[in-house]
């Protein structure tokens, strides 16, 4: 992997702040309904195997009768929600990124730029810090996962920073082409 496919997957893997249920009968209620496509008696009795109850002890805690477990239990309670959160989470933020939110980028590397007039002779080493559009990042994402270099992620994130910052949403500097973003020294990306 590289610096960028790095960032973005460190991105993914942070999206997931939101904390999981806090009290017992919440994260009962969350199990359950993970039990997909069937009955809730069957729901209850598959929770309870996996937490070493009866479906009756399941019950009772869905239904906040007993508002508290033995520390084992309540340590498994908590990891099998763990388990079954993060990546509802996750998927929820990556897909807002994707579709409506865009994702933070902050990049230090060398910008070029070429213009009708050709390729500017100075590229410069610039910091910026930017939200990239949801089409950015859905192509961001979509390059990652089909196999995409560097080079190509890098464009990627320079054509995306072309259009909210160089040429800033099309009110300046229209008449750029191209922003080529080379030797990346730092890059973080952040979804929101």
């Amino acid at each position: 992997m590289g610096l960028i496919e790095d960032r973005l997957e460190e991105a993914a893997e942070t999206a997931y702040s939101q904390p999981i249920p806090k009290t017992l009968g919440a994260r009962i209620r969350f199990l359950l309904k993970q039990e997909k496509g069937v009955s809730r008696a069957e729901a209850a009795r598959a929770v309870a195997e996996k937490i070493g109850k009866s479906q009756r002890t399941v019950e009772r805690y869905r239904d906040d009768e007993i508002k508290t477990a033995k520390p084992d239990t309540a340590a498994l309670i908590e990891a099998e929600v763990k388990k079954l959160w993060q990546p509802i989470v996750k998927a929820k933020k990556l897909q807002a990124a994707v579709t409506t939110a865009g994702i933070n980028v902050d990049v230090r590397g060398t910008f070029g730029y070429t213009s009708p007039r050709g390729t500017t002779n100075d590229p410069r080493k610039r910091r910026l810090s930017k939200r990239l559009d949801p089409d950015t990042a859905a192509a961001l994402y979509a390059a990652k996962e089909a196999g995409a270099n560097e080079e190509q992620l890098a464009q990627i994130i320079a054509d995306g920073l072309r259009d909210v910052y160089f040429t800033d949403g099309g009110t300046r500097a229209q008449s750029l082409q191209q922003v080529e973003l080379t030797n990346v020294l730092h890059i973080k990306f952040s979804i929101t």
